[in-house]
């Protein structure tokens, strides 16, 4: 498995302690991204393996507009969230990621 990751998310500390927590743990993080349109870019150049991914993040698109795209490009995705709201979630499991990481993680 391609060990590079990617991290959408916007919350600097948050992406932060995942990138020390996956360099840790021997997975490459080949960027953090703090917007959709960043992240596309990234995913374009750097081919990661996983994306680790926020559901609400800067800008008008959200984790989910970006996880449909992954599903397409057949990248796999897990979700970052705090948000309990059931809409939401049920919105979100309509892209089918790998899982779903539960804020705050430690």
């Amino acid at each position: 498995m391609n060990k590079k990751v990617l991290i959408v998310e916007d919350q600097f500390v948050e992406a932060n302690d995942l990138q020390l927590m996956l360099g840790k743990a021997g997975y490459e993080v080949c960027g953090i991204a703090r917007s959709v349109a960043i992240a596309q870019e990234m995913i374009k150049n750097e081919k990661p393996g996983l994306v680790l991914l926020d559901i609400f993040l800067k800008g008008k698109l959200t984790g989910i507009d970006l996880a449909r795209q992954l599903r397409e490009d057949n990248i796999a995705f897990i979700y970052l969230s705090a948000n309990s709201n059931e809409e939401i979630l049920a919105a979100a499991k309509t892209t089918e990621p790998y899982g779903f990481i539960v804020k705050p993680f430690r």
